[in-house]
């Protein structure tokens, strides 16, 4: 396990033992009629993650677009929230299940850093990123076909 998977672990337990849930953000990012979204294989998913001790979820939302897509972003509105996730955690011979407060918002970019995108080196080579339509945001991106979220 890497380290920067060990430390991600070793977060979920802290929560899971002190009955608390994961805080985390994810956006749209708009660009004119499209949105820029990240694609794993054959999955598309908004970018984003997990939201930091004093940090607002608009603050959030901006540092973890900044560091995966390498984008600036003005934040639209929130477009809902999911907590209904409980997603499975191993730490040694430990198994638990962690419960995920995930907040979706609604962006629109402003610029693109360096002018260039950039993923944070978090994600293999399997993740790119994607420019896609509406359409296919709302049937195919896994926080809109999972977690029931509404882009209106």
């Amino acid at each position: 396990m890497s380290d920067y998977y060990k430390n991600k672990a070793i977060r979920a337990k802290k929560l899971y033992d002190e009955g608390k849930p994961w805080v985390k953000v994810y956006a749209t990012v708009r660009i004119g009629d499209n949105f820029l979204v990240l694609k794993h294989n054959d999955e598309y998913m908004l970018a984003g993650g997990g939201v930091d001790e004093n940090e607002s979820f608009e603050e959030a939302v901006k540092r973890e677009l900044l560091e995966e897509l390498n984008v600036e972003v003005e934040i639209i509105k929130e477009l809902g929230v999911y907590d209904k996730l409980y997603v499975p955690w191993k730490l040694g011979n430990e198994e638990f299940k962690v419960q995920y407060e995930i907040h979706v918002f609604d962006t629109r970019l402003i610029k693109h850093v360096d002018g260039k995108l950039g993923l944070d080196g978090e994600f293999n080579d399997n993740t790119k990123i994607a420019l896609i339509d509406k359409e296919t945001l709302l049937s195919e991106v896994v926080e809109f076909k999972s977690f029931k979220i509404n882009l209106e």
